[in-house]
């Protein structure tokens, strides 16, 4: 028996403080909930833990990000829904302006109200954003530029490849504007687009030249006057302008019909029979095979102009709807101005009027064209939308599955933990009463040594 060295408390107290460890790890399992609290709990575990961890975080909050997208796109259709609305209702009174019962006072009337229309649509267009950042004036569509001013690009569509070396146009014929001369006498009676105006004995210059000034400005003509002759120049240029006249002299209507431009494709549209153009005045939008739609304004160009258009990949709305890099959405917002439905030019005119019977006719065939581009637009938009229903459903269940993943590494079972804190509980006690005992012992030797 030693007294110096208490080897039997020795061993006692080593033991009681690995299962004082190990006790406390429980608790701390147990009132954490999580198996691993440090990385020497599980240093493998940790790691992968927490790449799981980023993971979900990520996911989570593209998921929201592919919400925040819908929103985007509710807005954008809410808006191009107002736009078809009014599109339809001034179809309507092309409609109505087309039937010849109609006096010149009532088409003024209708042509009023169709103005308001197309201002209203010009300010939708404008207007609506969201966040701040604007939709539907070309500012959330793909990124057009020209290398001169005379050929103006405006949209491309994102079926356009990206070419190095851009797309070359040259304009071989420019718009025209609608121009005739009708003749009178005082007094007589002439006609200008179907109506008669009728020149009355005794009225001067001046009054004529002002009646005929305001007969005209409603039907967006412009009137010029050399000696007993009157010129009448459309406004806006392109094919769709049309001015008929019959002099006091003539039997018959003489009809004068503005021009569209004309353009030459350059080598990078091939093959060739795969594109084509139609113009309305200056206004040239180019299709091709494949949904390839380029729209750009020559209305400033002259005969022989070339113009080289690059179409480059940026401007559209990214969306980040992965956990991970260029996990992206692009979205193209069309442009839904007046301008780009091709019912202005760029400089704000009407291309469209409902103050002649003929000019009201047209007018049904361009808006016709007008409400399709507006219905493939909300086609795109409907597209987008249900690509981020499924996106966000495929990142939830990702999520879901990842952190159920995460949660066998990093959860404490509950079940496991709690019997073996009952066992290390039990350990506890009983290496406390041993440690008790063997500090007991040495009290022994005093017996021998009283003896």
């Amino acid at each position: 028996m030693r007294i110096n060295h208490n080897i039997s408390a020795q061993l006692a107290n080593v033991s009681l403080k690995k299962i004082d460890n190990k006790l406390s790890a429980s608790l701390e399992r147990l009132s954490t909930g999580y198996k691993i609290n440090k990385a020497a709990d599980d240093s493998a575990g940790m790691a992968i833990s927490n790449k799981m961890r980023t993971q979900i975080k990520a996911l989570d909050q593209a998921s929201r990000n592919a919400a925040d997208g819908d929103s985007i796109i509710q807005t954008a259709e809410g808006a191009m829904g107002e736009i078809e609305s009014i599109l339809q209702r001034v179809r309507e009174l092309a409609v109505q302006a087309s039937n010849d019962t109609l006096a010149l006072e009532d088409r003024m009337t209708v042509q009023e109200e169709v103005d308001k229309m197309l201002d209203e649509v010009d300010r939708i267009a404008e207007t609506t954003q969201f966040n701040g950042k604007p939709l539907l004036d070309g500012s959330s569509s793909r990124t057009t530029m020209s290398n001169t001013l005379s050929v103006q690009t405006i949209s491309a569509s994102t079926k356009v490849p990206r070419l190095e070396n851009g797309y070359d146009v040259t304009v071989t014929a420019v718009a025209e504007k609608a121009e005739i001369t009708v003749d009178y006498t005082v007094p007589s009676k002439i006609r200008v687009n179907g109506y008669t105006f009728e020149i009355s004995a005794g009225e001067t210059t001046d009054e004529i030249r002002e009646r005929m000034i305001s007969m005209c400005d409603a039907m967006n003509l412009d009137v010029s006057q050399t000696g007993d002759s009157f010129t009448l120049t459309s406004r806006a240029a392109g094919s769709a302008q049309k001015i008929s006249v019959r002099s006091a002299n003539e039997t018959q209507d003489r009809t004068a019909q503005g021009k569209d431009a004309e353009i030459e494709l350059g080598a990078q549209f091939t093959p060739a029979d795969a594109y084509s153009y139609k113009a309305d005045g200056g206004i040239v939008t180019i299709v091709g095979n494949g949904g390839f739609e380029m729209q750009i304004d020559v209305a400033k160009a002259s005969a022989g102009d070339t113009g080289n258009i690059q179409v480059e990949d940026a401007g559209l709305m990214v969306l980040q709807i992965g956990a991970n890099e260029h996990q992206t959405l692009e979205m193209d917002f069309t442009e839904l101005t007046c301008k780009s439905l091709c019912l202005r030019d760029s400089d704000g005119v009407d291309l469209i009027n409902a103050c002649t019977q003929i000019g009201a006719n047209d007018m049904i065939s361009a808006l016709d064209d007008a409400i399709n581009k507006v219905s493939q637009a909300r086609s795109a938009l409907g597209a987008y939308q249900n690509r981020l229903e499924a996106t966000r459903d495929t990142l939830d269940v990702s999520s879901e599955n990842l952190t159920n993943s995460m949660s066998r590494i990093t959860d404490t079972d509950m079940a496991a933990e709690m019997t073996e804190y009952t066992q290390q509980s039990v350990l506890s006690q009983a290496a406390t009463s041993m440690l008790s005992q063997a500090n007991n012992r040495p009290q022994q030797i005093m017996s021998l040594l009283q003896s």
